[in-house]
C-alpha cells in the first residue's frame, strides 16, 4: 500500500511540499542564523561574528541537521520510488 504518493495528483501536491520541507529543515540553522545576524547588523551598525553575536553560532548546527536532512531525503526518495512502482503495477 502506498504511503505518500497514492494518486498521480500527489506528484504535484505532496512531492514538492515534502521535498521543500526536508531541505528547509536541513538548512534552517544556516538560514535563521544568517538572517538574524543580518537584521542585527542593520539595527546596530556593527558587523556580526561568532564572538559578538549569538545568531552567528546557529549555522554551526547545520553540521547536525544537514546529514539528518540528507538521510531524510534519501528515505523520502526510496518511499516515493516504491509508491510509484506500486501505482504503475496497480494500473496494469
Amino acid at each position: 500500500m502506498p504511503k505518500i504518493i497514492k494518486r498521480k495528483l500527489h506528484y504535484f501536491t505532496r512531492l514538492p511540499v515534502w521535498f521543500v520541507a526536508i531541505v528547509f529543515f536541513a538548512l534552517s540553522p544556516y538560514l535563521i542564523g544568517v538572517l538574524g545576524s543580518y537584521l542585527t547588523e542593520l539595527s546596530t551598525g556593527e558587523p556580526c561574528n561568532e564572538s559578538n553575536c549569538g545568531w552567528m553560532v546557529l549555522p554551526f548546527f547545520t553540521f547536525i541537521t544537514l546529514p539528518t536532512g540528507a538521510l531524510g531525503l534519501l528515505v523520502f526518495l526510496v518511499i516515493v520510488l516504491q509508491d510509484s512502482r506500486e501505482i504503475l503495477n496497480k494500473n496494469r
